[in-house]
């Protein structure tokens, strides 16, 4: 995957817990914006065998910031900013294929608002990393020029994972066992996002004083948020941000 060596790399973090959108919202965008390419975290998952096991309840945590090489993922971000040549290829596990849930009509909603901004585009290349763990370190928010930030209730969280199948792993196939979400992901996600939140609540809305230091831009992404406004505010987003 080349680029031109006069483009400026733009680096869209989409981040937040499972579920809450996140995936939709860049495979979704991928078939908007012009010469952008997609990173999925998932991609730097460590072995299966190299999982942590949870103590309390003696399954694979693959929710918490242990599981992901990070180490791996910061040199290759890092690269791609810096790199003006190339981004490495990856050989993602992520489905590349997404249902576009839109109307016609929404569909031409999109591609006009995106011409209709051709010239914020120009020589910009836009890489839009995808991951649930992308908000739980300073250090690598900082590595991001647009953040995005989706989340939603525990309850709206919880049926959107548990309707899931599963998931392709490095090595094989993840099926949550019963009761992962409560015991694993939720509380996963309270550890390590809670310092986000107003009174440490993931509930709540996020502090003032971490959104204005790190410019994270946030939505609620609730059961009864479309794709149409949820595709909206992100692709707003990020033009406005460039």
């Amino acid at each position: 995957m080349t680029r031109s060596d006069n483009k400026e790399v733009i680096l869209v973090a989409c981040g937040g817990p499972s579920s809450s959108g996140k995936t939709t919202a860049s495979k979704t965008l991928q078939n908007f914006l012009p010469d952008l390419t997609v990173i999925h975290l998932d991609d730097f998952y460590l072995h299966d065998t190299k999982i942590p096991i949870d103590d309390a309840t003696g399954m694979q945590n693959w929710d918490c910031p242990e599981a992901i090489d990070f180490d791996r993922f910061i040199g290759y971000i890092r690269d791609i900013k810096h790199n003006n040549t190339s981004i490495p290829e990856i050989n993602s596990k992520e489905p590349t294929e997404v249902n576009l849930k839109l109307s016609q009509k929404e569909i031409a909603h999109f591609q006009n608002k995106v011409n209709e901004s051709q010239e914020i585009f120009q020589n910009k290349k836009l890489v839009l990393v995808d991951g649930f763990m992308l908000y739980h370190n300073p250090e690598i928010i900082e590595l991001f020029d647009i953040k995005l930030f989706f989340h939603a209730s525990y309850e709206t969280l919880k049926e959107r994972r548990e309707s899931r199948s599963g998931y392709t792993t490095l090595d094989g196939f993840w099926v949550d066992p019963p009761h992962y979400f409560e015991k694993i992901v939720w509380p996963a996600y309270v550890r390590s996002h809670q310092y986000l939140f107003q009174d440490e609540n993931v509930q709540s809305i996020l502090k003032k004083d971490v959104r204005n230091k790190y410019n994270i831009l946030d939505i609620d992404n609730e059961k009864e948020m479309s794709l149409f406004h949820l595709i909206e505010w992100s692709l707003t987003s990020i033009i406005n941000g460039i």
